[in-house]
């Protein structure tokens, strides 16, 4: 009997591939037309880097298809699984492993809602353009079944087509994404797969996908946008209750930071020692498969003279104490500072003492521009630590200045000499709230928010800013604190 004839009422995974791919030569033309328009090599060594592969795991590819990227996981793990509906695809599939003399390939055909757990939970799962044959529900218990088959912290790796835009902007959005499909994956220029896609195919909302990841145990570890369609979602099988940033409305995120000292007798300048060395971890975390595998050496820290500022000269030490170099250039004047944001200025000076170059008090002048050039010129990354939620308005003085410098400097302007940058908190110019600017704002590669997830970074409005979110730990349980602030 069939497998998918087991449940009476179970999803036929088998009937659609079927169609599709129902001989070995149809197997065959598929595999040679993706091998053209995807480069299989560079996606398994982004999947690696992101998953931190090693020699001992075991791989289970969901939806392997002809194995264009699971055979390169064979070649550096000990064993990998390969699952595909079409009978025909595993053909193809085993043909190249026998020519390439790959033993440590096993193939099952099955679909997700069929395939057999295996006895012994996987190290990861990775599955690429292919869950979006299910209808949601399925998807959902597809999902389920995923996360039973990994070992406590054991990497999903799922990258699929998903809609990231607003419902009430179903037309529109469909149809930027269905241009940008049809551009990377036609040969045709006529768009034919990218329009059955959409018609025919079960895609679906990157809320529906993030839901159902927590509610079946997998913790999103890193979201990456691979394009204008295609999303990659990095997930660990957690080992209890996922622990979730908290969202908040700016006075919400405010609130809690005024609370936390009184309720837990933390001094305010520790939190921001905290948040500071919560930005350090990610970014010698992150630094290098964020930037195209360069390595970090050289940091170039923008700050403002409020507690974001405070928080980049703390990250300044944190830095400098793993042996980064590290230049502060501070959009204010030293008069400007109070209180934390004083404390960590007064620290840096005396760590740029022997060397003043590190420490530059800048504004919109001309000599400033050269000696943020001559600051910059050299750094691997940019920090923006200019302005942070307490924003009212658009940006002005020499918090603007900042803010288009930085610009000038990012990744965005050259791809070839421009600097990736990463955001305190929030990017500055960014409403916390609305996620939308109302003048200057930045432009960053990835942001590290502090604390609670603010609910503006998260509005379709602010994703060009935002880049790559990531929520840091200031050291103290915020859920508390919230739950005392709604029964307040």
């Amino acid at each position: 009997m069939d497998k998918h004839n087991q449940i009476e009422w179970l999803f036929n995974e088998f009937h659609f591939t079927g169609v599709d791919y129902m001989d070995l030569a149809t197997a065959r033309a598929f595999d040679e037309r993706h091998q053209r328009f995807r480069d299989f090599r560079r996606e398994f060594d982004v999947f690696r880097s992101r998953v931190e592969l090693k020699p001992t795991d075991v791989v289970l590819d969901l939806g392997c298809g002809t194995g264009a990227f699971l055979l390169h996981a064979a070649k550096v793990c000990k064993k990998v699984i390969g699952v595909d509906p079409s009978i025909s695809m595993l053909a193809v599939l085993q043909e190249k492993a026998s020519t390439q003399n790959i033993t440590n390939v096993e193939c099952e055909q099955a679909g997700f809602l069929t395939f057999a757990l295996p006895e012994d939970p996987v190290d990861v799962v990775y599955s690429s353009i292919a869950l979006h044959h299910l209808p949601d529900f399925w998807k959902a218990v597809a999902l389920q079944r995923i996360a039973d088959s990994l070992k406590d912290d054991g990497f999903f790796y799922l990258t699929d087509v998903v809609f990231t835009f607003p419902v009430s902007e179903w037309q529109t959005g469909t149809q930027r994404l269905l241009d940008a499909m049809a551009k990377a994956t036609s040969l045709t220029g006529e768009g034919l797969e990218a329009k059955k896609h959409i018609s025919s195919e079960f895609s679906t909302f990157d809320w529906f996908l993030e839901g159902v990841f927590e509610r079946v145990g997998l913790q999103i570890e890193g979201i990456y946008d691979e394009n204008e369609f295609r999303r990659t979602y990095v997930c660990r099988k957690t080992k209890g209750e996922i622990n979730r940033p908290t969202i908040c409305s700016v006075s919400e995120s405010r609130a809690i930071d005024e609370l936390a000292p009184k309720i837990y007798n933390i001094p305010t300048l520790i939190l921001m020692e905290n948040a500071a060395r919560s930005i350090a971890d990610f970014l010698v975390k992150n630094a290098s498969r964020l930037n195209a595998g360069k390595p970090l050496r050289k940091v170039a820290i923008f700050c403002g003279k409020g507690a974001n500022g405070g928080d980049g000269l703390a990250l300044f030490r944190q830095l400098e104490t793993r042996g980064i170099d590290c230049s502060a250039l501070v959009f204010a004047q030293e008069t400007d500072f109070h209180g934390d944001a004083a404390a960590n200025l007064n620290i840096v000076k005396q760590l740029a003492a022997f060397h003043p170059q590190n420490l530059l008090f800048c504004d919109d002048s001309e000599a400033s521009r050269a000696q943020v050039d001559a600051a910059t010129r050299h750094a691997d990354w940019l920090v923006d630590a200019v302005l942070g939620t307490g924003l009212k308005g658009a940006p002005r003085g020499m918090s603007a200045a900042a803010i288009a410098m930085l610009n000038e400097k990012n990744r965005e302007r050259s791809v070839s000499e421009g600097k990736p940058v990463l955001a305190i908190d929030i990017p500055s110019g960014l409403d916390g709230d609305s996620g939308k600017a109302y003048g200057a704002v930045v432009s960053a590669t990835a942001t590290v928010t502090l604390g609670t997830l603010k609910r503006g970074l998260i509005e379709p409005s602010a994703k060009k800013s935002v880049g790559e979110l990531f929520v840091g730990d200031l050291g103290f349980p915020i859920e508390r604190i919230f739950s005392t602030l709604a029964r307040d």
